[in-house]
């Protein structure tokens, strides 16, 4: 046992010769202060994080803080600063000198009527020339790597005849990537395969940085050479773009696979994460990832049923039609669902979410009938719907 005299800085031999036998000592298994335990056990230590889950959560952070607020709106466009230097012709001049494609639209979202998202011309032009839409319509949330619920509650939709070949589709980010699938016509077993290739290449060489050039290729191996054609008027991609101020651009409109892809991609685009730079162009835009500005677009259709990945009551979301709170005795933890989004999960686990994505839209679909609430829509429906 240690002790120390009340001669501390003599030499040991010195001490010794100094001090008498009775002399206080001092134990390092003293009794503590009372506010102390004796058997107080060691802090346990602080999980380390990934490189890739930081990111994730850093730019999630970021995303909660956001607030977008809606314009002005005269004649069908957006009066501010920002985007009129002046008017000339009856035209807005900014537009027609820095951006080669002009906005047609503005959609307010339902749910959120303060966050708008824009459309450009042909982008609506391609919605006017889809002649059979039924409503409702499908939107899938950003979802990180969690695609497989997305993926398990599309078959459920697909089986029971919610989504038809007519059925209006919009994601964000990993939601933006299901819908892609859905209009390609590929099974969602296939999807599911394609996503852990995705995930075991990750696993072994790495997420952060590089996770968007393999979902590049894992895309361009999958889709088909016509998936853009497919596609077109019917899949709303939303992307973020950042300047001057973070909004929303619905694209549905793709001149090629690749024009697809990159959409997909930039919806996708969490600053580096996908890739090491802060931010990717997309058709002479500068943008990130669709669900910075929301998690959940709205569809062409008259009516937009909503799939969450995540527990909508534990984000403080409103008007979600399926998410884990459909089924919340059978669900995974919000941890484990987070962990599961930035980091690529085991084969079983992807497993999983397909099956808790499935059986989550089952729930839905027992109180919302097939034959109760799909309908087809008309030519003036449509051009409500673009405006909701």
């Amino acid at each position: 046992m240690a002790s120390f005299t009340s001669a501390p800085f003599l030499s040991g031999a010195t001490a010794a010769a100094v001090t008498p036998s009775g002399t206080l000592t001092f134990s390092t298994r003293a009794t503590p202060p009372h506010h102390q335990s004796i058997n107080t056990p060691p802090p346990p230590p602080q999980e380390k994080k990934s490189f890739a889950v930081a990111t994730g959560e850093l730019f999630l952070g970021i995303a909660s803080r956001v607030l977008i607020k809606g314009g002005k709106m005269v004649n069908g466009r957006e009066e501010s600063e920002m985007f009129a230097e002046y008017e000339e012709g009856g035209e807005w001049w900014w537009w027609r000198r820095r951006s080669k494609e002009r906005i047609a639209a503005v959609v307010e979202d339902p749910v959120q009527p303060e966050v708008v998202w824009e459309q450009t011309e042909r982008d609506v032009e391609a919605e006017r020339r889809r002649k059979a839409v039924s409503s409702p319509g499908f939107s899938f949330s950003a979802a990180g790597l969690l695609f497989p619920y997305h993926l398990g509650v599309a078959q459920l939709l697909i089986e029971k005849g919610y989504i038809k070949e007519t059925t209006p589709l919009a994601g964000s980010s990993a939601g933006a990537i299901v819908c892609a699938v859905i209009a390609s016509g590929a099974s969602m077993q296939e999807a599911l395969e394609a996503t852990k290739r995705l995930a075991e290449d990750c696993r072994l060489r790495g997420t952060a940085f590089r996770l968007g050039a393999v979902l590049r290729d894992v895309l361009d191996k999958f889709l088909p050479d016509d998936v853009h054609i497919r596609a077109n008027g019917r899949v709303r991609v939303a992307v973020t773009q950042i300047l001057w101020m973070p909004r929303g651009l619905l694209v549905d409109q793709f001149d090629s696979k690749e024009d697809l892809i990159n959409a997909v991609f930039t919806s996708s685009f969490i600053p580096g994460y996908l890739a090491p730079r802060p931010a990717t162009m997309f058709r002479n835009r500068l943008c990130i990832d669709g669900g910075l500005t929301l998690f959940m677009p709205p569809t062409s259709a008259t009516q937009t049923i909503r799939v969450c990945a995540f527990p909508a009551s534990r984000l403080g979301l409103q008007g979600i039609g399926i998410s884990p709170d459909c089924n919340p005795e059978n669900r995974a933890s919000p941890r484990e669902l987070f962990n599961w989004a930035l980091e690529p999960a085991a084969d079983d686990i992807l497993d999983k979410l397909f099956k808790l994505g499935y059986q989550d839209a089952a729930v839905w679909a027992e109180e919302n009938p097939v034959e109760e609430i799909v309908r087809n829509d008309g030519a003036a429906d449509l051009e409500n719907g673009m405006i909701q």
